[in-house]
């Protein structure tokens, strides 16, 4: 509500504030989040006459010690008014309780694309607020894949990860196509559509939470939504407060060197209450352990990055975020190793780290419209540049290597999107926007074979098989909208819907190619263009057996855009019945799920169970022609995935916390059907690349006083991860990346002003083949960082 809109009759009995907040919400049409744990116990006294809804608030939580906090013009949030962590003096910044304090956190999430508590939301929905990325010592994105349920990331190079969600996935290595799951920092998608060979490994620090939205989310997020999607949200400017973060972690690895990472960051008010300035930086400088024997170099990796924030928010009205954020990483050379060469060995004639630098603009306007809705505008421009170095399997029948060399692959990502938010009334909510999405990719596409011009003994036009620039543009143009009905006190009925245009453009102006039957050097031009259109939808319902116990249905769709083939050999030159198709349609994901979402013993105990069945058809799947080894996609099967996702979070001991992950999944290829003369390495029966049937992921903490009032804390974080294929039956070797465990173990003491830790990564030292590749120089594995022991300070002001 506007603090120009005029006071209104609320009435409201004498007796318990949750009670009195309820009503509050009933009769003022503001949607007012708390924990049934905060409230407890607490009387709040009656109030009868026209009152705004602050004077209101004020009123029902005098005395109690709460807060009443806007997170937008309709939302409410209720909490301490200062967050005390036991024996600790007063008035601690809030993240002096970060790691210590085990306080049930009550997650606020835009998963629905309006603000509401993570356990109302009814989709399997997994949240790391800052300081669950905290407590388990994630860094980046590589962190935390194994720790929740149904969630995987495959990470064969640094910059270059590719998440699976409930198993959606037919390449973990990546491929031309869009990936499975869309990434977003902020409103901004992260990754191509095409050629997404690019996936930057973001430091999270100073965010205010991930989320993991499970099974696909077409309506809402658009494109590559087939399995799930991961939303990085960074926090925002506070006009309200000054303070100040800063953190140095230093780390030895076994068998390696020193790591090294050091993040600032101050929070500025420039206008009481009006405008804030928010500065974020970070520098890391870590040894590798992974040795190219070759050129004497390894993975070690220097990143350095920031972010500046600006906030201005002039009335209760309008609000204005400005962002920069910018990243650079320079890995030296590639993560995987060959195990014919020894533990931690490789060879490679070049360097294969992915140096790669990524900038970030982002605008967000606020604006409550009295009465109707709140009118957001999100506008976001994204640079990157990423060199692309491998060295393939040699030629058997040439016996040289080949080696790919793609510097740089530059892409350019502009984001406009509008959308309302309506006011919320009491038995209804709704969101409705447009979206424009234009991403422009640039690649200096080079293979080279050295050594060739010897081998053959003779001289050649070039060393190089194929060069050429490649140009690429997709743009997507959507409009969607969701709505939720409250059909009576506990039911609600949810659906949405999004229209989608997608038109994509390939240009290859002067693409040269050796012919190695006649070593001559082949020009041609290339060109293709691909446009596609469709719906994607949800629906579902959710029944409120109590105030903590929450049960759903639902219904959901996801889609990833249709797009072009290189036309990979000149006109007329393809065999006859093996033509590649100059294009391919759009995949789709419909993923049947039920789920409960509950709280138990005063919140104590928090159990979240979702149940799921996806169809996946249409595929698009990598596939070849025998007569020259030309790789495609194209569109070729159908698959399913089906399992169980468990969430526990306990409580059991003043002190003593526990939280566990589970996931049981199949997910497997039920039909391949190919034009004849061309072949895919699936067949009908094969496990989807990267689907564990099983994964479990526990921790447990423990935290007691100490003295001048500071608080120690110690900590176990363990995670299974069962056995998957890395390929299809088809591929050579048919490799398959090993089942694994990690355990992590983190203790340490808090202070007012500063936290001093000691961790242990990877206690077992555990070196298990969890990524294999039988493709890049041979045989190739990647396994975990080896045992990492290290401290890390951390102080406030």
């Amino acid at each position: 509500m506007a603090a120009s809109e005029p006071p209104q009759a609320i009435a409201i009995a004498a007796g318990s504030l949750e009670q009195a907040l309820l009503a509050i919400a009933r009769q003022t049409g503001v949607q007012i989040i708390f924990s049934s744990e905060l409230v407890h116990g607490i009387v709040s006294p009656g109030l009868q006459g026209r009152h705004t809804l602050d004077s209101a608030l004020q009123a029902a939580l005098a005395g109690s010690g709460l807060n009443a906090r806007r997170v937008s013009p309709q939302v409410v949030v209720i909490e301490h008014r200062v967050a005390v962590v036991p024996g600790i003096p007063s008035e601690p910044k809030p993240q002096d309780v970060e790691v210590a304090t085990i306080v049930r956190e009550e997650v606020i999430v835009t998963a629905s694309r309006r603000p509401e508590r993570m356990q109302v939301t009814p989709i399997g929905l997994s949240v790391l607020t800052n300081a669950g990325l905290e407590r388990r010592g994630v860094d980046a994105i590589e962190d935390f894949g194994r720790l929740l349920p149904g969630v995987m990331l495959f990470q064969a190079n640094r910059n270059r990860g590719v998440f699976t969600i409930r198993g959606i996935a037919t390449n973990v290595f990546g491929s031309n196509s869009q990936d499975p799951v869309s990434v977003y920092l902020n409103e901004t998608p992260l990754v191509d559509s095409f050629g997404a060979v690019v996936q930057p490994d973001l430091r999270l620090f100073d965010i205010d939470r991930m989320e993991v939205l499970r099974g696909p989310q077409g309506t809402l997020f658009g494109s590559g939504a087939l399995g799930g999607t991961v939303r990085i949200i960074t926090n925002k400017p506070d006009a309200s407060t000054r303070e100040a973060l800063g953190r140095v972690d230093l780390g030895r690895t076994h068998g390696g060197g020193w790591r090294q990472r050091y993040d600032a960051m101050v929070n500025l008010p420039l206008v009481a209450d009006e405008l804030a300035l928010r500065l974020v930086g970070y520098h890391r400088d870590e040894a590798g352990w992974v040795r190219n024997i070759t050129l004497d170099t390894d993975n070690s990796t220097r990143d350095w990055g920031g972010r500046a924030a600006l906030r201005w928010q002039p009335g209760e009205r309008l609000a204005l975020n400005l962002e920069m954020i910018h990243q650079d990483s320079q890995p030296e050379d590639g993560d995987s190793w060959d195990p014919s060469l020894g533990r931690f060995r490789k060879s490679s004639l070049i360097p294969e780290g992915r140096p790669s630098t990524l900038t970030n603009y982002h605008l967000a306007i606020d604006y409550e419209i009295p009465g109707v809705a709140s009118l957001l505008s999100a506008t976001s421009y994204q640079e990157s540049a990423t060199a692309v170095f491998t060295q393939g399997s040699a030629l058997t029948s040439l016996g040289v290597p080949l080696l790919a060399e793609h510097e740089p692959w530059r892409t350019r990502f502009f984001t406009q999107e509008f959308r309302l938010l309506g006011a919320r009334e009491e038995r209804l909510d709704w969101v409705a926007g447009t979206v424009f999405v234009d991403r422009n990719s640039m690649v200096r596409f080079n293979i080279r074979l050295p050594g060739l011009a010897k081998e053959l003994g003779q001289p050649l036009p070039t060393e190089n098989l194929i060069s050429s620039i490649i140009r690429l543009q997709s743009q997507e143009l959507a409009v969607f909208g969701d709505l939720g009905v409250q059909a009576s006190e506990r039911w609600r009925l949810f659906g949405g819907a999004r229209l989608f245009d997608t038109r994509v453009h390939y240009r290859e102006p002067r693409r040269q190619v050796l012919d190695l039957d006649t070593l001559a050097l082949q020009e041609f031009a290339l060109a293709n263009d691909n446009t596609d259109h469709g719906l994607t939808w949800r629906a579902g319902l959710s029944f409120e057996a109590d105030a903590d116990i929450m049960l759903y249905a639902s219904v959901s769709k996801g889609y990833r855009i249709g797009q072009v083939n290189p036309n990979q050999a000149a006109e007329g030159s393809s065999p006859p019945g093996q033509e590649i198709p100059e294009s391919y349609e759009p995949d789709t994901t419909l993923n049947y799920e039920v789920g409960l979402k509950s709280g138990w013993f005063d919140q104590r105990l928090l159990l979240n169970l979702a149940l799921y069945h996806i169809d996946w058809d249409n595929i698009q799947i990598d596939a070849s022609r025998p007569s020259d080894g030309l790789s495609f996609i194209t569109n070729a099967g159908r698959a399913i995935s089906r399992g169980l996702e468990l969430e526990v979070a306990v409580e059991p001991l003043p002190g003593l916390s526990a939280d566990l992950a589970v996931t049981l999944q199949d997910a497997s290829i039920r039909s391949i059907e190919l034009e004849d003369g061309l072949r895919a390495g699936a067949s009908a029966g094969d496990t989807l690349p990267g689907s564990a049937d099983f994964k479990i992921a526990g921790s447990l903490q423990y935290e007691w006083p100490a003295a001048r009032g500071r608080q120690l804390y110690a900590r176990m974080d363990a995670q299974y991860v069962g056995a998957s294929p890395a390929w299809f039956s088809g591929a050579v070797g048919t490799p398959r990346n090993a089942a694994y465990s990690n355990v992590n173990l983190r203790m340490g003491l808090v202070a007012r002003r500063w936290q001093l830790g000691f961790y242990i990564e990877n206690l077992t030292n555990n070196d298990d083949q969890i990524l294999r590749n039988s493709y890049v120089g041979g045989s190739r594995v990647n396994s975990l960082r080896p045992r990492t022991i290290g401290t890390r300070l951390k102080f406030f002001y």
